[in-house]
């Protein structure tokens, strides 16, 4: 996200009026592949392709603001992946996790993930690391981050 767009964020949940009608689309995996014309699987795996597709939309509509925008994900894959669930890949049909055969009452047993070792959670953290500063010379910076914990 853009310097603009992170302080027309600001003020709007600051209940301030601004200069601009702001509009905002989440934007992640379900779209970008497909519109920027590249497979599911070729946007997770290659880094080049994952941060042109995000280029190709900060480009294509700039007044736009984009939650979280450049994100480092993999689908719903990346925090169920540190706690150790399979995970399904095809080629154009999005990742998911298998089912942990355990209950709910089983969950606080769980280890707590390692986010520099377990799962996905080192690719995301390494893609975010290597793109910063390319992020930067563009004008934008990583604004959020995101868990949703084991699936």
């Amino acid at each position: 996200m853009n310097d603009r767009h992170w302080e027309t964020l600001l003020k709007v949940i600051n209940g301030e009026k601004t200069d601009e009608r702001p509009v905002g689309f989440i934007i992640d995996s379900p779209w970008l592949p497909g519109w920027h014309g590249t497979t599911i699987l070729d946007y997770f795996n290659d880094p080049v392709t994952w941060f042109e597709a995000n280029m190709h939309t900060h480009n294509a509509f700039p007044d736009v603001m984009f939650l979280p925008g450049f994100w480092s994900e993999y689908g719903m894959c990346t925090e169920p992946s540190a706690f150790g669930t399979k995970l399904v890949w095809t080629e154009n049909d999005f990742p998911h996790p298998v089912k942990l055969n355990c209950s709910i009452g089983e969950m606080p047993a769980l280890s707590k993930p390692n986010v520099r070792t377990d799962g996905l959670l080192p690719f995301v953290i390494n893609r975010m690391a290597r793109y910063e500063e390319k992020l930067k010379q563009c004008g934008c910076h990583y604004r959020f981050a995101s868990s949703r914990g084991p699936l």
